[in-house]
């Protein structure tokens, strides 16, 4: 038994080792094109993982939360130096109290481990930016918010935004005020308008899971004409590495003129 045990595991291992060398390659071979600067993930479909899958709601945030890892190291390897994510909605704020309370808590509990020793976050040297509404967020996921945007506040190699209590909309009209408070009406531009946006770099790379076609009111100013926008016909937990590379292949493509079917 013992004999038998020793070989499956080798061969685990093995397996893991081929895998890995498999990923490395495939990294280093995008790495050899052009890569998109800011992408962004509105990362749909965690409750209906979890009716699919038969699991509670909560469980299917979780197991969202797992893939979002996974993918933000994959991002930061490859080269990408600005992420932003749709992880809270102010519309959000509409579903039932339990939902809401369920989602706080994972947002609070994943700020609280996704900076630190031997993350994602200190590999690739991380700033963490939570923009959006954050007056209305309770006082343990603020703690939360303040003390992973500490932590983080002298990274400079990367970016990532996590976009909390938030909609385009809402950040539009943030900015408007901002900006006529600051300077005459009259020298307002489309320029000085970027400057009060919570995010000021223009989006390469629009990624949307659970294969529905909206962007729920999420970077519209940021979006442009190039703006390609990716809709997955899966689920946020569900994609992986190998949905981000057919999906970063078709742009490198588009990007430079070599467009295939993908």
């Amino acid at each position: 038994m013992a004999d038998i045990l020793t070989v499956v595991h080798l061969f685990y291992r093995a397996i893991s080792s081929i895998l890995l060398y498999i990923n490395d390659f495939i990294l280093e071979t995008f790495q050899q094109g052009p890569i998109p600067r800011h992408v962004a993930f509105i990362m749909d479909g965690n409750r209906r993982y979890a009716k699919e899958n038969e699991v509670t709601v909560a469980e299917g945030h979780s197991a969202g939360a797992s893939t979002l890892k996974q993918n933000l190291n994959q991002c930061f390897t490859l080269g990408i130096e600005v992420i932003s994510l749709y992880a809270f909605s102010l519309e959000n704020f509409k579903r039932p109290k339990e939902q809401v309370d369920t989602l706080m808590r994972l947002l609070e509990s994943s700020l609280l481990q996704i900076h630190g020793p031997n993350t994602f976050v200190e590999k690739h040297d991380v700033q963490i930016r939570v923009v959006g509404k954050l007056e209305l967020l309770d006082e343990n996921v603020m703690s939360a918010v303040a003390r992973a945007m500490d932590a983080t506040k002298d990274n400079k190699s990367k970016v990532l935004n996590i976009c909390i209590a938030y909609t385009a909309r809402d950040e539009i009209a943030t900015a408007i005020r901002e900006t006529v408070s600051g300077c005459d009406s009259s020298n307002i531009t489309e320029s000085s308008l970027t400057d009060n946006m919570f995010m000021e770099v223009p989006v390469d790379l629009m990624i949307r899971t659970s294969g529905v076609y909206r962007l729920s009111d999420f970077m519209l100013w940021q979006c442009h004409q190039h703006t390609p926008i990716e809709v997955v016909d899966r689920n946020w937990p569900d994609f992986g590495r190998w949905d981000m590379g057919v999906i970063l292949l078709r742009w490198q493509r588009r990007r430079t003129g070599m467009w295939i079917g993908l």
